[in-house]
């Protein structure tokens, strides 16, 4: 049976400040210079998701933008437009390069169907995945993943008749034909009960799945059960709704929600052992509650670290920040001078520890450390927030959606 977890058996965290957190820990705190920029678009376009390969010394970057279009860099010593996709008819909810080549890339768009680009052949379509299960009309997609060993594709839908369905497609068993039939392998839709907005296979696991959804659920799957209701190994009670999650390199869970709160999760607890909900976050930047937001997670591989990117729209500018997120402490650890918009998306390049922003301007910002600024101090700043989740009571059939 899954994991549900239940808020009872752990008490809520008091508020005060953490007595056993970082206070011996040195923190890096550096200066983030802008290195390579280009605007997508000067008609209002924004630059809504992004997505990167992680290979050196040359890699590439693909921002979606709200037009439906996908514009494919190449990035090295200079920043350059390698392609440009026009190919989708919808509003795109996700793009990823192939875990195992920068030549191959997956869209995702609402009207239900993800295309698959070669771009080596200009970006012909090899392939297009959808659901043929329901005599032509196709869910509506809000989100996506590729499994780490690039075998699975899971799509999560919106709310559609009841239901809200994580759809699979076993790459290998799709023939590379647009025109493809039945090329669904199957799916869940006992487990949300609203909009699937997230959806993240584990690092290093390929059959591990984490989803978040409006409903406020966390789900963790295993997706080698043979039943939906033996799939779900954990399912995480937010409170809130699930803007995105993700997989932190210790095996535990971040999500941010749609009122900008940031949650971290061990899967087999109760509730997060660290919550930060917006307002906490403005004070410790100094900022006004209603300008700030959270763009998402990041490990910073230089250290042991993760950091939170977050932003602020005010009268003093287009503020943008690292902070570190540990043990229940908050430190900055990257200033970001120089940025201009509202930040919708961000990836990392782990190598060479770039960082790249998209937003609102429809600009592209690679941003780089600046050595020269690193300064090392200790952690003096401190916060601690409240915790209290109870989780929904739900049941599962034993038999999951299948096409």
């Amino acid at each position: 049976m899954p994991k549900i977890v239940d808020s009872s058996r752990k008490k809520d965290i008091e508020n005060g400040v953490h007595e056993n957190g970082l206070d011996k820990s040195i923190v890096n705190r550096c200066e983030m210079i802008l290195s390579m920029e280009d605007v997508v678009s000067t008609d209002e376009t924004y630059i809504l998701e992004l997505c990167g390969t992680q290979n050196e010394p040359e890699f590439r970057v693909c921002a979606a933008l709200s037009d439906y279009s996908c514009i494919v860099y190449n990035v090295g010593e200079t920043l350059s437009k390698f392609i440009t996709l026009n190919h989708n008819s919808s509003p795109i909810v996700g793009v990823k390069f192939s875990p195992h080549s920068k030549n191959i890339l997956y869209t995702a768009t609402k009207y239900g169907f993800i295309t698959v680009c070669d771009l080596r052949a200009k970006g012909k379509i090899i392939a297009e995945l959808k659901d043929n299960s329901s005599e032509g009309k196709l869910k509506p997609l809000a989100s996506f993943d590729i499994s780490c060993d690039d075998r699975l594709v899971a799509a999560g839908t919106e709310h559609v008749g009841g239901d809200a369905f994580i759809l699979f497609w076993d790459i290998r068993y799709n023939n590379s034909k647009p025109d493809s039939k039945n090329n669904l392998l199957g799916g869940y839709w006992e487990s949300h009960m609203d909009d699937v907005t997230s959806l993240q296979f584990h690092s290093t696991k390929g059959d591990i799945l984490a989803s978040g959804s409006t409903d406020g659920l966390i789900n963790v799957f295993d997706l080698t059960q043979s039943s939906e209701d033996l799939a779900l190994n954990y399912s995480l009670n937010t409170e809130s709704s699930v803007d995105r999650v993700g997989w932190l390199e210790d095996g535990n869970i971040w999500c941010t929600t749609h009122t900008h709160s940031l949650q971290l999760w061990k899967c087999e607890d109760a509730s997060p052992f660290i919550k930060y909900n917006r307002n906490c976050i403005a004070h410790f930047l100094n900022e006004d509650q209603d300008n700030c937001y959270l763009v998402k997670m990041h490990k910073a591989e230089s250290s042991d670290f993760s950091f939170l990117l977050t932003g602020s729209n005010s009268i003093k500018g287009e503020n943008l920040t690292g902070v570190i997120v540990d043990k229940n402490e908050l430190e900055v650890c990257y200033d970001f001078n120089g940025n201009k918009q509202i930040v919708r998306d961000s990836w990392r390049h782990i190598k060479s520890e770039i960082l790249v922003t998209g937003g609102e301007s429809g600009i592209l910002n690679l941003w780089k450390p600046n050595e020269s600024s690193m300064i090392s101090r200790p952690i003096d700043r401190k916060l601690m927030t409240k915790s209290n989740s109870k989780v929904r009571d739900k049941q599962h059939r034993t038999k999951p959606y299948y096409c």
